[in-house]
């Protein structure tokens, strides 16, 4: 939207350029942000909130074109013009007209300038462009620059000249919309430029540069650190980056709405989208009954659990084949719904030629179960309808030397070739891969080649405003002014398969690939200033493809893959991190018996926390991060708040049992009300967790939850209105409070089973409790400030999940450990139910992959930064037990990269007896040993109570 306004913008400047503005002061002004001008440039910005003012003189601009130098401090000014949202400078320089434009739009927080060339006679060649050159007047106390500058930089103001960065409570941005600025700040002479170094003709248009875009922005006090190598073992890992200059809060917020402006991708409902290549789709032949068969399953299951499209990318033989793929990764034969071979040679002509029976099949029953089919388009291929797209290549087309996206009239083809391919096929949009924009000579400029897949993305964007643009390999290394018309970058800013990142140590497969995007997360809104509109969710994960020995097979392997265990936590970390788009993968479809055992309770809690995204978008738009990134030993979380409403989600990726803490004030987004409810959603739906002593939270308070290992916790924070609450209202647990007559009642009351706690009880103006009823036990009760407590115990022995065999030990640092154990005959129980409501025969291949069946009893040798190098030893009672090696990959391959630690399986254990362990470990760093602890355990819960 902001883009077209800008284009109407500069139309208007250039028909009023004449006007008569000269040698006049201006202003701009939006409600947020007054911008004020002198007669040559931009003199001041000031962010009215904080009073933050930012001064500036000798605002200039130069260009380099056909190795000519324009210099705006000496060009004559010809003419200006002025809107409510805009002004612009005309200059007269060499006989060539420049305009110089200034926008500040409603809602905008900073100020933009571009240059603009109106009219280009013949070829130009852009060699450079100096869009601004100024002298900031501020004292600095100091500067990050982000990549160097060519992502920008933050300036933090100084209070007074020559006082420290501790001083300083204000800033400001400096940014340009591309990935290749030359930023340079020295004894405050500034300059934001860049080398397009690429030709321009008048037939494009007006040449317009990138934007600068200047804010400003008031320190929050609440800073995050660089990032950690991934899964880096710190034993003291709240105290990474001490020292280092960090980035403020709201600096990554300013330069992040900055981002959201620009962003063209809104569309009415969340996305919720299925990669059918995750579960290796590509394996299924849809040439043969038996493959749409197969597929139909795949669309069934995604519609199932709210999906409304699908990234089609199966095999068809009757159209294309594997020897004629031109591509350096050999998939061209999935691309276009598999006509893309035939696309590439003209062999198949969008509009003109029908779609194959065994394609219209699968894309009518998509569409007859509300599921729209996503095309998979690979941009680097050799295309030869004009040898000038390939000319840099010679004759040594095919692989990695392809079309060069810098070319035109390439851009166009593509462009043309996606929009009549959607008409034709009404395909829902578009998952581009291998997309090479870093070519070296004697291609053309890599800022060209970046620019023309920019320009390809927003002119599919312009001609078809609701198509998905799904981002892979390789722009989602470019940062975000090249996602800004796309739908999302890559999901994990890598890749899917197991081997294209480190695993965090877990042996749940979805549970690694969630931490995996979490961290993703973190880094594209810290280090590339993402907004939720564009950021990529992810959940589940992609199948392994690869065989013990390497290979890539492509028919049927690995059909059976469902993390039953570890599913859950990684639809809602996807949903925390990025509500928006909604990136759902590998399903229980292809498997005959996972399609038929996936319950409809499953189905319906998948489908239930993606319509959570629609209904409460209004409020998940502002998801940011809180805590710190995900890292081995801590909490991880992240918070949208609108004023005093909104949501916190915390992980714990660890095996061991940690705390999730957060304030109820500023840093989650809260900026109004004064006390609040905490409501759980997950695990447990509905229980209300109370502030110590006092029931109610207020503002400021530091909330801290008890968090088990490998868990996600999802909570609402809500206000509470004037007068209320009247109670009685019951928290700490699920249950129901009454008052009957004078007795206190609750029922329903459920916890966890062999844990304590204390049930509180908000009561009506004036009662007090010394007893109360609990599930139709007398308990004793002490009633303080309106607020009954009542201690209980739940009946049992403890045992949930994730549960630690002895204690982690900081300082332990030895080769030997050994505890003692016991497990309760109802874990078998709990194990003997799944397995006969999940009753899958998996083969001793199948249980490679540890996270499949989940009915065995696993004790995990849990190893911060695990080697797979090393090996493990483990007695039990004295005899020794095999010990094998899990990865993410199923099979040692990349090794170190996937492997996740070392497990035995204790099934044949005897229940309700002590039994001893002693593990054997190679040499660790203190506290680099985690611990022991079971798998496949799940937290369990009684209404059984007693004293507490």
């Amino acid at each position: 939207m902001t883009v077209l306004k800008s284009a109407v913008a500069l139309a208007t400047f250039s028909c009023m350029a004449a006007a008569g503005f000269r040698g006049n002061a201006a202003t701009l002004d939006n409600g947020l942000v007054t911008a004020r001008f002198d007669a040559r440039g931009l003199v001041a910005v000031t962010d009215k909130a904080s009073g933050n003012t930012v001064r500036f003189s000798g605002d200039s601009f130069a260009l380099t074109l056909d190795g000519s130098v324009i210099n705006g401090a000496s060009a004559p000014l010809a003419g200006g013009a002025q809107t409510h949202t805009g002004l612009v400078f005309a200059y007269n320089a060499g006989g060539r007209a420049v305009e110089v434009v200034y926008e500040l739009q409603p809602g905008w927080r900073f100020v933009s300038k571009q240059i603009r060339i109106p009219a280009v006679s013949g070829i130009t060649r852009v060699n450079s462009v100096q869009v601004f050159a100024g002298r900031l007047l501020n004292p600095v106390a100091t500067e990050r620059r982000q990549r160097g500058g060519s992502y920008g930089s933050f300036v933090r103001l100084a209070d007074e000249p020559g006082a420290p960065a501790t001083r300083a409570h204000c800033g400001v941005f400096f940014a340009l919309q591309n990935p290749f600025m030359k930023w340079s700040l020295s004894d405050g002479a500034v300059s934001m430029a860049y080398e397009p170094d690429m030709d321009w003709k008048a037939v494009y248009g007006p040449f317009e540069s990138d934007r600068a875009l200047i804010g400003p922005y008031r320190l929050s006090g609440v800073e995050f650190p660089g990032m950690a190598r991934e899964w880096e073992y710190i034993q003291e890992p709240r105290s990474f980056g001490a020292g280092d200059l960090k980035l403020d809060a709201t600096e990554i917020q300013a330069l992040t709405d900055c981002v959201d402006a620009f962003v063209t991708w809104r569309p009415k409902e969340t996305l919720k989208f299925h990669v059918g290549w995750c579960e290796n789709d590509y394996q299924i032949d849809v040439a043969t009954p038996e493959g749409r068969t197969e597929y139909k399953r795949i669309i069934d299951q995604a519609a199932a659990v709210g999906c409304r499209d699908i990234l089609f990318s199966p095999a068809n033989s009757a159209v294309s084949s594997l020897a004629e793929n031109k591509d350096a990764w050999g998939w061209e034969n999935l691309l276009w719904f598999g006509l893309g071979q035939k696309i590439r040679k003209d062999e198949w002509i969008p509009g003109r030629d029908p779609l194959p029976p065994s394609i219209s099949e699968l894309v009518s029953y998509a569409k007859a179960k509300g599921v729209g089919c996503v095309a998979y388009v690979y941009p680097s291929l050799p295309w030869m309808q004009d040898p000038r797209w390939t000319k840099w290549a010679g004759d040594k087309l095919g692989g990695y030397l392809a079309a060069d996206t810098g070319e035109r009239g390439f851009q166009d083809f593509l462009v043309d070739k996606l929009v009549a391919f959607s008409k034709a096929t009404g395909c829902a949009g578009f998952s581009f891969d291998h997309w090479w924009i870093a070519y070296d000579s004697p291609a053309t400029s890599r800022y060209a080649q970046w620019y023309g897949c920019r320009r390809i993305m927003s002119e599919l964007r312009r001609r078809l405003p609701d198509v998905i643009i799904d981002g892979r390999q390789q722009y989602h290394g470019f940062g975000p002014w090249t996602w800004v018309s796309g739908s999302f970058p890559h999901p994990l800013a890598s890749d899917e398969q197991p081997e294209s990142f480190p695993a965090f140590p877990d042996m749940r497969f979805d549970r690694v690939s969630a931490d995996r995007e979490r961290r993703t997360f973190w880094w594209y809104r810290t280090a590339n200033f993402t907004p939720t509109s564009i950021m990529p969710g992810y959940m589940t994960h992609q199948t392994q493809r690869y065989t013990p020995d390497g290979a890539n097979p492509r028919s049927a392997f690995r059909r059976r893959d469902w993390d039953l265990l570890g599913w859950r936590y990684s639809v809602l970390s996807s949903i925390a991190t990025a509500p928006v788009n909604n990136v759902v993968n590998m399903l229980p479809a292809r498997d005959t018996d996972e399609y038929r055992l996936f319950s409809a309770d499953d189905k319906a809690w998948f489908k239930a926390w993606l319509a959570f995204t629609d209904r409460n978008r209004a409020i998940l738009n502002h998801t940011r991060p809180i805590i710190g990134q995900p890292m081995v030993g801590v909490v991880d979380g992240t918070s949208a708040m609108v004023e005093d409403h909104g949501f916190v989600f915390l992980f714990n990726p660890n095996y061991r049992a940690l705390r999730g803490e957060f304030t109820l004030d500023r840093t989650i987004g809260l900026t109004a009300g004064t006390r609040f409810f905490i409501r759980e959603l997950e695990p447990q739906s509905g229980r209300l967790i109370g502030k110590p002593k006092t029931g109610l939270w207020t503002y400021g308070d530091k909330v801290s939850i008890p968090m088990a290992g490998a868990t996600a916790i999802a909570l609402e924070i809500r206000p509470v209105a004037a007068g209320s609450p009247s109670g009685p209202m019951l928290l700490n647990a699920v249950g129901r409070a009454v008052l009957k007559g004078s007795r206190l009642v609750l029922t329903g009351v459920r916890g966890e089973i062999g844990t304590r706690t204390t049930l509180q009880v908000i009561l009506p103006r004036g009662r007090t409790f010394r007893k109360a009823l609990v599930n139709g036990k007398t308990l004793p009760a002490a009633t303080t400030g309106g607020v009954a407590s009542i201690p209980v115990r739940f009946s049992g022995e403890a045992f949930g999940r994730c549960r630690q065999v002895g204690a982690y030990d900081p300082d332990f640092a030895g080769t030997t450990y050994t505890a003692k154990f016991r497990v309760p005959g109802r874990i078998f129980r709990q194990l003997n139910r799944r397995k006969a409501a999940w009753p899958i025969a998996y083969t001793a291949d199948d249980l490679e992959a540890a996270w499949l069946g989940a009915y065995r009893l696993l004790m995990f040798v849990s190893i911060a930064e695990p080697s797979s190098k090393t090996d493990v030893t483990m007695k039990i009672d004295g005899a020794e037990v095999p010990v094998k090696k899990a990865y993410s990959s199923v099979y040692p391959q990349a090794v170190d990269n996937t492997f996740v630690g070392f497990y035995a399986d204790l099934s044949a254990l005897k229940p309700d007896r002590e039994h001893s362990v002693e593990v054997t470990l190679p040499p660790t760093k203190s506290g680099q040993f985690q611990g022991l602890f079971f798998e496949n355990v799940e937290t369990e819960y009684t209404g059984g109570v007693a004293r507490g």
